[in-house]
């Protein structure tokens, strides 16, 4: 049975080595493996993204369908909507995929949708995008990319509410996280350059790395933070945060993490925010807010609930071992001076 097709598989190896792994993964990104369209670049994206979301099962990490693909939908929908980039070779019936016309037609005749970021658009017309595009994807890119992997990537069963991550895939990923991005972007843009006109492809690598965008307005962390948990100090250097002028600072960078939860938020006065910048926090404030987060675990506010629904006493300590290894430098002057 061709791979696309498969309604459920198990891990063959839970324990293959990293050249093994890194061997699948180059296989993906070459041209030797079969792609119509860019699905697979798609979902490798969309658990990259999704990395620190997942949740412990005895067998590895939980993803749910619903999860990831509501991230793939929102990638689509900058490359296909505002950047009009095709996603699919030509086959003579169609020049557009299955997830482009779902697109597509959300936005119809109301072209000033293209303008707004996917997670603007209303509720009803948001859920059904996501249902959609989550049908689409079950049923032509999870089978697919398994059978890519020789069944080592996760185990799945269409009919259950997501996939299982290799626990060893999954660490994999983490460690390579910066590495994977670079090889899955550049493999994506390839296929985009071969599918579109030369037009349209244009700085395609950066369209692609802001396919996923930061979002610009954190101001109901920052109020959430203040006034239900009381944060009137800097996060680093102690000092009280006058009421203009206070940062919304990602303690982990943005640039790797890729998601915005109040778990890896902190206060911050302008100065210290500056300078740590695209940096990593010395380790030992690790503890302070790993600290922080056990407090802020206890309220029942809908926004912490769902903002730590995936979070673990030492998910930020390996989250900043993995970012040092990709490559981000620890800030060597002292924010608290």
């Amino acid at each position: 049975m061709a791979g696309w097709n498969l309604k459920n598989g198990t891990i063959t190896d839970y324990r293959p080595t990293e050249d093994h792994i890194w061997s699948l993964f180059n296989y993906v990104f070459s041209e030797s493996c079969s792609k119509r369209n860019t699905y697979k670049f798609g979902l490798i994206k969309s658990l990259l993204d999704n990395a620190f979301n997942g949740s412990e099962r005895s067998e590895g990490i939980f993803f749910s369908y619903r999860q990831l693909f509501a991230r793939f939908a929102e990638n689509y929908w900058n490359l296909v909507v505002k950047y009009d980039l095709r996603q699919m070779k030509p086959d003579g019936k169609s020049v557009y995929s299955k997830v482009e016309t779902i697109l597509k037609e959300a936005v119809g005749s109301e072209s000033l949708l293209s303008f707004l970021e996917f997670s603007s658009l209303d509720e009803i017309r948001l859920e059904s995008v996501i249902r959609k595009v989550t049908d689409e994807c079950k049923k032509y890119v999870i089978g697919a990319l398994y059978s890519d992997f020789d069944g080592i990537i996760y185990s799945f069963d269409l009919k259950d509410a997501g996939l299982v991550l290799n626990r060893t895939v999954y660490e994999f990923m983490l460690k390579y996280k910066t590495e994977l991005e670079k090889l899955n972007y550049y493999s994506w843009a390839k296929f985009l350059e071969r599918v579109n006109q030369d037009s349209m492809v244009v700085r395609v690598l950066d369209k692609l790395e802001l396919a996923t965008p930061k979002r610009s307005d954190l101001s109901f962390y920052r109020e959430i933070l203040r006034k239900e948990f009381e944060e009137n100090t800097c996060f680093y250097c102690g000092r009280k945060l006058k009421d203009t002028g206070i940062h919304v600072d990602h303690f982990i960078p943005w640039s790797f993490v890729k998601d915005d939860k109040l778990w890896n938020f902190v206060l911050s006065c302008p100065t210290c925010n500056e300078r740590k910048n695209n940096r990593l926090p010395d380790r030992d404030l690790l503890l302070k807010i790993e600290d922080r987060n056990r407090i802020i675990m206890q309220s029942d506010d809908i926004i912490v609930r769902n903002d730590f629904a995936c979070y673990s006493d030492d998910l930020l300590d390996r989250m900043w071992q993995y970012a040092r290894l990709s490559g981000l430098k620890e800030y060597s002057g002292n924010l608290r001076l």
